[in-house]
């Protein structure tokens, strides 16, 4: 019986060839001022709030000012490997203004998008990175959480996913971005699917959606794969560069 119900598990977390009991256990931390909570994995440490300012910084230079994305936290493994950069978590709060979920109703269909990120990145954002592909898009119309996955092609690196889960809120927008390698996809998108779920947004900022909401608001796309490409170049740069 217990044999069973560990597969059941193992197949319910898409965590295929690990069994159930390598999950690793997650801790609630508290953002947004305690607005905001997201469960992480217990070995993770919060990453140093200098280095999300510089990876702000340098995303704008390198883009010509195309990319100016504040990250208020971030996350990662507190032990180091033989790829110390990666997985990670960054948290992004927007404080924008309210928008209409009606935007997302309606996705335009895959193929479109990704047309669309090939003419925004026709050669990626040289010198690191070299494409930028989107690979998944949905919205769920009940927690107003729209979810992307982008393709990154490093020169050096070889292929990481960024995968993107973003809140409505009644000032904005609170934006989860999780980086992994591709050849670690399944695993790391079920850790994800774990963190996303765990999500809490206090009442004080919850989205109250009204029926004027379901006309078509801001775009969010164009601004998602600018943030996946940037921070995965700043972040290799980084590694790259002398200590």
């Amino acid at each position: 019986m217990r044999r069973n119900i560990r597969i059941i598990v193992v197949f319910a977390l898409v965590a295929a060839a690990h069994p159930a009991s390598t999950d690793p256990t997650l801790i609630s931390v508290k953002v947004y001022g305690g607005l905001f909570s997201v469960d992480i994995p217990d070995d993770w440490r919060e990453i140093d709030p200098l280095h999300l300012d510089e990876l702000t910084m340098w995303s704008a230079d390198v883009t010509a000012g195309r990319l100016v994305e504040v990250y208020q936290h971030g996350f990662r493994p507190r032990e180091s490997d033989a790829d110390p950069l990666l997985p990670h978590i960054l948290v992004q709060i927007r404080e924008s203004g309210r928008l209409r979920y009606g935007e997302f109703l309606h996705l335009q269909p895959l193929n479109e998008l990704q047309s669309a990120a090939r003419k925004t990145f026709p050669k990626g954002i040289p010198p690191l990175v070299m494409g930028v592909a989107v690979e998944r898009v949905s919205f769920n119309a009940s927690t107003f959480c729209l979810r992307l996955e982008h393709n990154l092609d490093l020169r050096f690196k070889g292929r990481v996913r960024v995968m993107t889960a973003a809140f409505l809120t009644e000032r904005g927008l609170v934006t989860i971005h999780f980086a992994d390698r591709e050849r670690r996809i399944e695993k790391s998108r079920a850790l994800f699917d774990r963190i996303v779920r765990s999500i809490v947004i206090e009442p004080e900022i919850a989205y109250r959606p009204h029926l004027r909401d379901r006309w078509p608001g801001l775009p969010f796309f164009g601004a998602a794969a600018l943030t996946a490409a940037g921070l995965i170049a700043y972040l290799v740069r980084r590694r790259r560069s002398p200590s």
